[in-house]
């Protein structure tokens, strides 16, 4: 059963599960969740923590009209990746989870 993470704020709140906790490198991960408080349509962006500082990827999706998304990345590099799922201006994340990539 994939991990799930949620973060709540007074904008609203985005919940997280990775589709694998573990992957070899190049191989996509699905990151699926359900937010609250956001509106259907509004961009989510995944960010990685790099170096201690959040950094956002070229990774996008839209929320759909049931306040689901799914948002997709592979990863290259081998370690540890934990992310998190914001909206695009910053206002709501969720909290992070981690996929080992080997």
């Amino acid at each position: 059963m994939p991990k799930t993470a949620a973060a709540t704020t007074a904008a609203g709140s985005i919940t997280v599960a990775a589709s694998h906790k573990t992957v070899k490198h190049g191989e996509a991960v699905a990151f699926t969740g359900r937010v609250k408080g956001v509106k259907a349509g509004t961009v989510l962006v995944l960010q990685h923590r790099m170096n201690g500082k959040w950094t956002t990827l070229r990774t996008t999706t839209a929320v759909n009209r049931n306040g689901t998304f799914t948002i997709r990345r592979a990863f290259t590099a081998k370690g540890n990746e934990t992310v998190r799922v914001v909206t695009k201006d910053g206002k709501v994340m969720s909290s992070p989870v981690s996929v080992k990539v080997s």
